[in-house]
């Protein structure tokens, strides 16, 4: 038992020295998202598009960030929908979270904040709590300044009548702020 508790801790240590000793800078992203809907939505909605901005904030020199991120969402009515609907929009004006460097280029994020509806003829609640769990992967580019961040979110919007979910990719550009 010792053992193994004792490789656990030296692959810890290994795994964590990979990482720089001084704390990272602030990065910020501007990004694309496609979706699809999940739940009760999809019968009625096809796809999702949006965008966002994250900043991140390290928080030591420890892979660990809390995020800020804002954006937004359209759920597009399926064409083969028979009944009467339109686009649901939706605004999301602060999502708070952390983000995790597992590796140097993979990393678990997870948000929430608030939502809220902008069309008028959506029925449902007007501002709701939304909480999106997120993986993902940095790639740096050619500059080596700036990364291409690509993830994966899970989207969901809870309303006094059920959720509004989604599983979207989200294709950014991140860069470091001085």
């Amino acid at each position: 038992m010792n053992k193994i508790l004792l490789f656990i801790i030296f692959l810890t240590v290994t795994a964590s020295g990979g990482f720089a000793q001084t704390k990272p800078a602030n990065q910020l992203s501007f990004g694309a998202e496609f979706g699809f809907p999940t739940g009760r939505t999809a019968s009625i909605y096809g796809s999702v598009v949006g965008g966002s901005t994250k900043l991140e904030i390290p928080v030591s020199s420890l892979p660990l960030f809390f995020t800020l991120t804002s954006g937004f969402s359209i759920y597009m009515v399926k064409l083969t929908y028979t009944g009467q609907a339109s686009a649901a929009a939706f605004i999301d004006p602060l999502e708070v979270g952390g983000k995790y460097y597992f590796s140097k280029l993979g990393y678990f994020e997870g948000d929430v904040g608030a939502s809220s509806e902008i069309n008028s003829n959506y029925s449902a609640t007007k501002t709701a709590l939304i909480f999106a769990p997120i993986i993902g992967f940095s790639a740096p580019t050619s500059k080596h300044k700036a990364t291409i961040d690509i993830s994966l979110r899970g989207d969901c919007r809870v309303e006094s009548d059920g959720m509004i979910a989604q599983i979207a990719a989200r294709v950014a550009y991140r860069f470091g702020l001085k």
